[in-house]
Protein backbone atom coordinates (compact mmCIF):
# COMPACT_ATOMS: atom_id res chain seq x y z
CA UNK A 1 0.00 0.00 0.00
CA UNK A 2 1.45 3.33 -1.04
CA UNK A 3 0.17 6.88 -1.13
CA UNK A 4 0.24 9.08 -4.22
CA UNK A 5 2.46 12.12 -3.76
CA UNK A 6 0.26 14.21 -6.07
CA UNK A 7 -3.26 13.74 -4.72
CA UNK A 8 -2.54 11.97 -1.40
CA UNK A 9 -4.81 9.01 -2.24
CA UNK A 10 -4.12 5.34 -1.75
CA UNK A 11 -2.74 3.55 -4.81
CA UNK A 12 -5.80 1.25 -4.81
CA UNK A 13 -8.09 4.25 -5.46
CA UNK A 14 -6.24 5.07 -8.70
CA UNK A 15 -6.61 3.40 -12.05
CA UNK A 16 -3.32 1.99 -13.31
CA UNK A 17 -3.15 4.68 -15.99
CA UNK A 18 -3.69 7.54 -13.52
CA UNK A 19 -1.16 6.04 -11.12
CA UNK A 20 1.46 5.96 -13.90
CA UNK A 21 0.52 9.49 -14.96
CA UNK A 22 1.06 10.77 -11.42
CA UNK A 23 4.36 8.91 -11.01
CA UNK A 24 5.94 10.33 -14.16
CA UNK A 25 5.81 13.94 -15.22
CA UNK A 26 4.82 14.41 -18.85
CA UNK A 27 3.76 17.63 -20.53
CA UNK A 28 0.37 17.92 -22.22
CA UNK A 29 0.59 18.62 -25.96
CA UNK A 30 -2.48 20.85 -25.81
CA UNK A 31 -2.12 23.11 -22.75
CA UNK A 32 1.59 22.73 -21.88
CA UNK A 33 0.79 21.74 -18.28
CA UNK A 34 2.15 18.68 -16.49
CA UNK A 35 0.24 15.43 -16.22
CA UNK A 36 -0.15 16.10 -12.50
CA UNK A 37 -2.48 19.03 -13.28
CA UNK A 38 -4.83 16.76 -15.27
CA UNK A 39 -7.48 14.23 -14.46
CA UNK A 40 -7.41 11.09 -16.58
CA UNK A 41 -10.43 12.27 -18.60
CA UNK A 42 -9.00 15.76 -19.17
CA UNK A 43 -5.70 14.27 -20.34
CA UNK A 44 -7.51 12.08 -22.88
CA UNK A 45 -9.66 14.97 -24.16
CA UNK A 46 -6.64 17.23 -24.67
CA UNK A 47 -4.70 14.41 -26.34
CA UNK A 48 -7.62 13.55 -28.66
CA UNK A 49 -8.01 17.19 -29.72
CA UNK A 50 -4.38 17.37 -30.88
CA UNK A 51 -4.49 13.94 -32.54
CA UNK A 52 -7.69 14.82 -34.43
CA UNK A 53 -6.06 17.98 -35.77
CA UNK A 54 -2.96 16.04 -36.81
CA UNK A 55 -5.07 13.55 -38.77
CA UNK A 56 -6.50 16.39 -40.89
CA UNK A 57 -3.17 17.74 -42.15
CA UNK A 58 -0.11 16.33 -43.83
CA UNK A 59 2.20 18.41 -41.59
CA UNK A 60 2.62 16.61 -38.25
CA UNK A 61 5.05 18.88 -36.37
CA UNK A 62 3.38 20.67 -33.48
CA UNK A 63 4.15 24.39 -33.16
CA UNK A 64 3.20 26.90 -30.48
CA UNK A 65 1.42 30.14 -31.35
CA UNK A 66 0.08 33.04 -29.31
CA UNK A 67 -2.70 35.12 -30.82
CA UNK A 68 -2.90 38.61 -29.29
CA UNK A 69 -2.87 38.57 -25.49
CA UNK A 70 -4.33 35.05 -25.30
CA UNK A 71 -2.40 32.15 -23.92
CA UNK A 72 -0.16 29.99 -26.04
CA UNK A 73 -1.87 27.22 -27.96
CA UNK A 74 -0.70 24.41 -30.23
CA UNK A 75 -0.75 24.94 -33.99
CA UNK A 76 -0.06 23.02 -37.18
CA UNK A 77 1.05 24.19 -40.60
CA UNK A 78 -1.73 24.64 -43.17
CA UNK A 79 -2.11 21.93 -45.81
CA UNK A 80 -1.42 24.44 -48.60
CA UNK A 81 2.00 25.36 -47.18
CA UNK A 82 5.00 24.23 -49.21
CA UNK A 83 8.56 24.75 -48.02
CA UNK A 84 10.20 27.66 -49.79
CA UNK A 85 12.97 30.06 -48.84
CA UNK A 86 10.73 33.11 -49.33
CA UNK A 87 7.82 32.04 -47.12
CA UNK A 88 7.28 32.95 -43.48
CA UNK A 89 6.10 29.80 -41.69
CA UNK A 90 4.37 31.76 -38.92
CA UNK A 91 1.82 33.09 -41.42
CA UNK A 92 0.76 29.53 -42.27
CA UNK A 93 0.19 28.25 -38.73
CA UNK A 94 -3.37 27.20 -37.90
CA UNK A 95 -4.20 27.16 -34.15
CA UNK A 96 -5.74 24.04 -32.61
CA UNK A 97 -8.83 24.82 -30.54
CA UNK A 98 -11.32 22.60 -28.72
CA UNK A 99 -14.94 22.77 -29.86
CA UNK A 100 -18.10 22.56 -27.75
CA UNK A 101 -19.78 19.17 -28.17
CA UNK A 102 -23.22 20.81 -28.32
CA UNK A 103 -22.99 24.06 -30.32
CA UNK A 104 -19.61 23.58 -32.03
CA UNK A 105 -18.18 26.96 -30.97
CA UNK A 106 -14.58 27.10 -29.77
CA UNK A 107 -13.97 26.89 -26.03
CA UNK A 108 -12.23 29.58 -24.00
CA UNK A 109 -9.19 28.90 -21.84
CA UNK A 110 -11.22 28.42 -18.65
CA UNK A 111 -13.54 25.99 -20.43
CA UNK A 112 -10.54 24.09 -21.86
CA UNK A 113 -9.08 23.70 -18.36
CA UNK A 114 -12.34 22.27 -16.99
CA UNK A 115 -13.71 20.49 -20.07
CA UNK A 116 -13.80 17.17 -18.21
CA UNK A 117 -16.20 18.59 -15.59
CA UNK A 118 -18.27 20.42 -18.21
CA UNK A 119 -18.66 17.32 -20.34
CA UNK A 120 -17.01 18.91 -23.36
CA UNK A 121 -19.51 21.79 -23.43
CA UNK A 122 -19.04 25.54 -23.30
CA UNK A 123 -20.37 27.36 -20.23
CA UNK A 124 -23.50 28.52 -22.07
CA UNK A 125 -24.47 25.00 -23.20
CA UNK A 126 -23.59 23.58 -19.77
CA UNK A 127 -25.88 26.12 -18.10
CA UNK A 128 -28.70 25.22 -20.51
CA UNK A 129 -28.16 21.49 -19.95
CA UNK A 130 -28.28 21.89 -16.17
CA UNK A 131 -31.24 24.33 -16.26
CA UNK A 132 -29.30 27.23 -14.77
CA UNK A 133 -30.90 30.51 -15.75
CA UNK A 134 -28.38 33.08 -14.58
CA UNK A 135 -24.78 33.45 -13.55
CA UNK A 136 -24.53 33.09 -9.79
CA UNK A 137 -21.77 34.06 -7.42
CA UNK A 138 -21.97 31.17 -4.95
Amino acid sequence: MSTCTVCQKDSKKHSKKLWEMHKQVTICMFCDKSSRAHSEELWEMHKETVEAARRKTRHKKLWTIQVGFGRKCPALLDNDFSYSANMNMAEWLVPIYMSCTECGLFLGSIEEDHVDMLGGMCLKCFMEATDQTRWSVW
